[in-house]
């Protein structure tokens, strides 16, 4: 009897989990990261190449982490990003990084994983590589030395004079009135130029994420390819002009950039992936919006340089 009260509690828990191991167990397989370090050793301070690469279905978007991610104990210099390659049948696309790191740490042996974004419709899967393991070399560390016995010194040491706190007064005032004079004269050149280096910057993130899904557009014709590179259009230019473009319409959209051939486009675009009808245009109408977006950014950076800061 005890059994079989047993197997009536545990099978309906079995049955409510099974779907769950299912939908894990599928993605799985759809996205599989790979990380490797490319040398087995490494020395306290110099450069070494560690490879991040990620295999899944060519209508998923990725991202891979940058400088802003934590790669404790290791820190990064620099990372170099491949293009996206899809096997002939067009079931997999492998894409994959270089990043270029360096130790301070004297742990004899240290590992790392790193993840790789999935992009969803409200938020982004981290899926994390295998942990890989790399051993210190202690070549260039130094050892530390035992100190040396203490002797008893008996010799009279004349008195140093007291600290000279003009002196250090003195310094800080002058330190202090070389930095705000350097602020007053050229302060507001170098916030101007950090504004264009980050304006730069993000235009450059959205030119590599919006080329890659007009390509895969352009090849493969695919409508959900194009449907993603409106949505990144879209994000971009709610950035560029703090306006909510993620949520205009066609017509809200046109009414903030009046133009004749992008309104075009919109409605072009609009028909194709609503109305889920294919065209051969479609990378046409993509490269339009991509002109128009590129326009805004010009006279975004214009008026940077043009507008004097308060």
């Amino acid at each position: 009897m005890r059994i079989k009260r047993l197997l009536k509690t545990v099978i309906p828990i079995l049955v409510y989990l099974l779907p769950f191991s299912r939908i894990n167990t599928t993605f799985a397989q759809q996205v599989i990261v790979k990380g490797k370090f490319l040398t087995d050793s490494i020395e306290v301070g110099k450069p070494f190449l560690y490879t991040l690469s990620c295999r899944h279905a060519p209508s998923t978007e990725v991202f891979f982490p940058d400088s802003s991610f934590n790669y404790s104990p290791f820190e990064i210099i620099s990372r170099k990003s491949y293009v996206s390659n899809t096997d002939e049948r067009g079931e997999t696309t492998l894409d994959s990084a270089i990043y270029q790191l360096v130790t301070f740490d004297v742990s004899p042996s240290q590992r790392l994983r790193v993840p790789v974004f999935v992009y969803g419709k409200k938020d982004c899967t981290a899926v994390f590589s295998a942990r890989d393991s790399i051993f210190l070399k202690k070549s260039n560390i130094d050892p530390i030395s035992k100190p040396s016995s203490l002797k008893p010194e008996t010799t009279l040491v004349p008195l140093t004079s007291e600290f000279n706190f003009s002196i250090l007064i003195g310094s800080l005032a002058l330190i202090i009135g070389v930095t705000g004079a350097v602020y007053w004269i050229f302060g507001k050149d170098i916030y101007k130029q950090w504004r264009l280096i980050k304006l730069q910057r993000r235009h450059f993130e959205y030119l590599r994420s919006f080329n890659r899904l007009l390509r895969n557009a352009r090849e493969k014709n695919n409508i959900k390819d194009a449907e993603s590179a409106i949505i990144v259009w879209k994000n971009y230019l709610e950035r560029l002009e703090k306006k909510p473009f993620a949520t205009y319409t066609t017509r809200e959209i046109m009414d903030n950039m009046p133009d004749d051939a992008l309104a075009e486009a919109l409605k072009n675009m609009d028909g194709i992936i609503y109305g889920q009808v294919k065209s051969k245009n479609m990378d046409v109408f993509l490269e339009v919006l991509k002109n128009g977006a590129t326009r805004l950014y010009r006279n975004k950076r214009r008026q940077i340089l043009d507008n004097p800061l308060p």
